[in-house]
């Protein structure tokens, strides 16, 4: 089966659900394409993604692309220029047709600047934003092949997105064969923005457990080693977390809390510990490479994300953090935020507090230290989560045997 991801970019290091994906179809004997805008991280580093040979399996639609409004939009004028003799470039200046995408003269440089690209028996475009792209390149015959689109977390949250593609996706829910969101709540919330329910079904990003081995924590420190793995964005909540390490210091419980990530809000972070003094207690240590983080984790007591809905109505999806967290047997503290409570049912396989709780995070710490006796029978429900529903071996051959049933 010819099988063609389309992505904005590609590879970029947060999305490894993407890149991992891609390679369980390629090993479960699907001749795999990548379609993506523009490339992703120039020093991408993730193994996969040279074993696989990825690069020479993307072709880049715009690939040289300048960045700032004015370059962008004078590099894509510049390469339409020359093209207007072809239909098609026309057609895709049409901005009562095809909007936003035609207005930023995106569309019209696509065109413009690319071959029709091989016909595939399914396009997985990954996040809604995307699959309205496709839709379109597909309408010019760029692209060819049934559109199957995944719905992640801020293709379906943020207010103006959700403003903005008003128009695309009722078209897209149309004229799509299958929207793939990766929560039942999204499944729930496509169906009332009109997606016929038919079009709608539930497909999981997972881990590879065999990557992560199963030490359930004792919490044996003398001192609480908590830790957080997550871009610095503000629905990822680490204020809330920070907030919450001030109420434990002053409540004298010892420990100490390391942030791995970087992000738009690094700065304001930083300024926030400064703020509550908690220089001794709090570190926020940046990027780390993916075999870092498996030795932080491998140290550490307590998995804090406290997700929260940001100011814009941005959400999460389901976090792939809170996923490898629970394989290798970290206690999880979380919130009831969007799909979370779909992977982590509270007392049961983890903790969950309200959004914007900082006293309810810390309440839980405490808890859990009081009560670290008790601690494996919910991280063997934890690991067992996983290893049952959100596996990526078993939900990508899910993924692979529906695509099969339905479009050869």
């Amino acid at each position: 089966m010819k099988v063609t991801f389309f992505l904005g970019r590609f590879p970029i290091p947060s999305e490894t659900f993407v890149l991992n994906q891609i390679t369980s179809l390629i090993n479960l004997g699907h001749e795999v394409s990548i379609v993506a805008v523009w490339s992703g991280a120039n020093d991408y580093k993730h193994k996969n993604y040279f074993d696989y040979n990825l690069r020479d399996k993307t072709h880049y639609l715009l690939p040289n692309e300048k960045k700032g409004t004015l370059a962008k939009t004078l590099n894509r004028l510049l390469s339409i220029i020359g093209h207007l003799g072809r239909k098609q470039v026309r057609v895709a200046m049409d901005n009562r047709r095809f909007g936003a995408h035609a207005k930023s003269l995106l569309l019209p440089a696509v065109i413009a600047q690319n071959p029709p690209q091989s016909p595939a028996d399914v396009i997985i475009a990954h996040f809604g934003i995307e699959g309205v792209l496709a839709m379109k390149l597909c309408e010019l015959g760029l692209l060819k092949g049934a559109i199957c689109t995944v719905f992640h977390g801020i293709d379906i949250s943020q207010t103006d997105i959700l403003q903005r593609y008003q128009t695309d996706y009722q078209r897209l829910f149309k004229e799509t064969e299958l929207l793939m969101p990766i929560s039942y709540l999204w499944k729930t919330k496509l169906e009332k923005m009109g997606c016929p329910a038919d079009k709608v079904k539930v497909f999981r990003m997972g881990v590879n457990v065999n990557d992560y081995n199963y030490q359930p924590r004792t919490l044996a420190h003398d001192r609480l080693e908590i830790i957080s793995v997550a871009r610095l964005m503000e629905k990822k909540g680490l204020d809330v977390a920070i907030k919450a390490c001030a109420l434990l210091k002053s409540r004298n419980v010892d420990f100490r809390y390391r942030i791995v990530g970087h992000g738009p809000l690094a700065d304001k972070m930083r300024a926030l510990v400064d703020e509550l003094n908690l220089n001794d207690r709090v570190t926020l240590l940046g990027f780390q490479p993916q075999h870092k983080v498996k030795e932080l984790l491998a140290e550490s007591d307590i998995f804090m994300l406290p997700s929260v809905t940001g100011a814009d109505g941005d959400m999460e999806g389901i976090p792939v953090a809170l996923m490898e967290a629970m394989a290798v047997g970290l206690p999880v503290v979380s919130t009831f935020h969007s799909g979370i409570p779909e992977l982590i049912e509270h007392q049961k396989s983890g903790w969950l507090a309200p959004e914007y709780d900082s006293e309810a995070l810390a309440n839980i710490i405490e808890n859990i230290l009081n009560n670290k006796g008790s601690l494996r029978q919910m991280l063997d429900h934890a690991r067992d989560k996983i290893e049952t529903e959100f596996n990526e071996d078993i939900t990508n051959q899910e993924l692979s045997k529906s695509l099969v049933r339905s479009f050869t």
